[in-house]
C-alpha cells in the first residue's frame, strides 16, 4: 500500500489533476490535512463523488501554528462531535521566522487546547513543529495521553526522536521529499528509528523535490525507495562490522 501520512487534497488538485487518478487507481491511503471548513467539505465531496475513495482517504483538521486563530476552535469541536475527522492536526508550534515566532504564546495556548480536545475524543494528533522541539518536551505529559502522535515532516535530530520515544510518547515520525533533497537530520533519523516508527508523506503540493514546482502522492514511490536504500546500506554496514 502507498501511504501518505500528510497531504492537502484541495490544494493538490488545484495544481495536479492527475493526482486524483493516481489516488483512485492505486492501493493508496492518505490523511488529508485541512484547516478550514471549506477544505473539509471539499474532501468530503471528493469522496462522495468517487466511490471507493472512502476507504482511501481520512480527514484531519487543526489550527495551524502559522495561522493561529482561536475562532477555529469551534469548528474543530463541531467536527469532532460530528465524527467527521480521523485526527486533530496539523497542530503545533512554529518559530521558523520572526513573523511566526511573534505569535508563539498564542500558538502554545491553542496547542494545549487542541491536545486536550484530541485526548478527550481519543483521536491521534499530527504535529507541525519547526524550531520548537524544546517546547515539545514541556508537553511530554500531555503527549503521553494521546493514543498516537505523528510528527509531520519531522525536522528534529535522531537523538531528539529517540528521547521523545524514551519519554513514553507513542510517536511516529513522517518523512517526505526532504530525504530526496538530502536533508541531513532526516537521513540520519531514518537510519536509527525502528521501521515501525517511520511514516511516509508528501505534504503535497508543498515541499517538492528540488527542481519541481510541487509535490504529489506519486512521490511516495521514490521516498520509499530512498528509505529502503538508507536502511539497506545500514544493514550492509552492520553485517560488515560483525
Amino acid at each position: 500500500m502507498i501511504s501518505d501520512a500528510h497531504f492537502h487534497l484541495k490544494q493538490l488538485l488545484e495544481v495536479s489533476h492527475e493526482s486524483a487518478e493516481f489516488i483512485k487507481e492505486n492501493d493508496f491511503f492518505g490523511f488529508c490535512s485541512c484547516h478550514t471548513l471549506e477544505e473539509v467539505e471539499f474532501v468530503e465531496n471528493f469522496i462522495a463523488q468517487n466511490p471507493g475513495t472512502e476507504k482511501k482517504l481520512e480527514i484531519t483538521f487543526g489550527i495551524h501554528p502559522q495561522a493561529p486563530d482561536e475562532k477555529k476552535l469551534k469548528i474543530l469541536e463541531k467536527l469532532v462531535s460530528e465524527k467527521r475527522i480521523a485526527a486533530v492536526g496539523e497542530i503545533g508550534l512554529d518559530r521558523f521566522n520572526e513573523e511566526f515566532a511573534a505569535t508563539i504564546e498564542l500558538q502554545k495556548r491553542l496547542f494545549a487546547v487542541q491536545l486536550e480536545i484530541a485526548q478527550n475524543a481519543k483521536l491521534p494528533v499530527t504535529l507541525h513543529i519547526r524550531k520548537a522541539i524544546p517546547e515539545i518536551f514541556e508537553r511530554i505529559q500531555e503527549l503521553k495521553k494521546i493514543g498516537k502522535v505523528i510528527f509531520h515532516s519531522y525536522s528534529g535530530t535522531a537523538a531528539e526522536a529517540e528521547s521523545i520515544l524514551n519519554h513514553g510518547v507513542n510517536a511516529f515520525f513522517s518523512f517526505g521529499n526532504a530525504l530526496l533533497n538530502g536533508h541531513k537530520k532526516a537521513l540520519e533519523t531514518v537510519k536509527i528509528l525502528h521501521e515501525n516508527r517511520i511514516l511516509t508523506e508528501t505534504d503535497a503540493p508543498y515541499q517538492p523535490k528540488k527542481g519541481e514546482n510541487f509535490s504529489k502522492p506519486q512521490d511516495i514511490l521514490l521516498i520509499l525507495e530512498k528509505i529502503a536504500e538508507i536502511r539497506s546500506n545500514l544493514s550492509k554496514f552492520s553485517q560488515k562490522s560483525l
